[in-house]
């Protein structure tokens, strides 16, 4: 069971890190490990609130692509591409990705690894307005790592996308979009692990609330980090952290 004070910290630390390329299953993982407890559907639960402040700041995009042209027909092709590994992934190793979060020391490791590729964004050069579909298989396998925690599904999408020559603009709009329908689909698979978890709608409420509202903040942040051409600096933050872990995976 997760208490009020429990679920308000993990919402806090969900809204900073969602969006941050600084993987929010990994930091959840570690405070829920702090706490003496796992629960991956409430995770899963404050990954669906995170997602509604991506609606809110890009509904218009997104609302522009149920408009049928060959221009959106071919956007939504590229987001097929970019999913169809992650779902197929998540789902046939859904038990191993479990079983990852409890396992600190495969966590530092990929907290090392996510870190030193966000850290080579910071050689990279626009030579892309778009994502191609090459592009796009390329940052759904990709993703396919951000499954395990202390790998970020936000910085591995727009740390490839950055890394392939896409436009800043672009990657952090494709990426942000590609998490509609995975986030969704995520949400629909743990429902009713979610329904029978016995968590009281109250808290339920107050974490949907906390975790909305500081995403939104985290969000625009993001986008004048990536303005800034500071995306790299995330980098040296998941090495250190992935360090620290590594070393407390010992000493446990």
């Amino acid at each position: 069971m997760v208490s009020l004070i429990q679920a308000i910290i993990l919402s806090i630390v969900q809204g900073i890190t969602e969006w941050f390329p600084i993987s929010s299953s990994g930091h959840l993982a570690i405070v829920q490990e702090f706490f003496g407890f796992q629960n991956l559907d409430f995770v899963v639960f404050l990954h669906f609130a995170s997602l509604l402040s991506v609606v809110i700041l890009y509904g218009k995009d997104i609302a522009r692509l149920t408009i049928i042209s060959k221009e959106n027909m071919s956007y939504i092709l590229k987001l097929i591409l970019a999913i169809t590994p992650v779902a197929i992934v998540g789902y046939l190793f859904r038990e191993h990705v479990r079983y990852s979060f409890s396992n600190m020391f495969f966590m530092g490791i990929f907290f090392i690894v996510f870190g030193i590729l966000v850290y080579s964004t910071k050689s990279t050069r626009e030579i892309k307005r778009t994502p191609s579909k090459l592009d796009a298989i390329v940052i759904g396998f990709a993703q396919t790592l951000s499954l395990f925690p202390g790998i970020s599904r936000a910085g591995m999408t727009m740390g490839s996308a950055l890394i392939l020559g896409i436009k800043k603009e672009e990657a952090v709009k494709f990426s942000f979009i590609l998490a509609v329908p995975i986030i969704i689909g995520a949400t629909l698979l743990e429902a009713k692990e979610i329904a029978l978890s016995n968590i009281p709608y109250t808290i339920l409420i107050t974490s949907f609330i906390i975790t909305l509202f500081i995403s939104l903040i985290t969000v625009k942040l993001l986008i004048r980090v990536i303005k800034t051409d500071k995306f790299y600096l995330f980098g040296i933050y998941n090495i250190i952290l992935g360090i620290l872990i590594f070393v407390w995976s010992f000493f446990r």
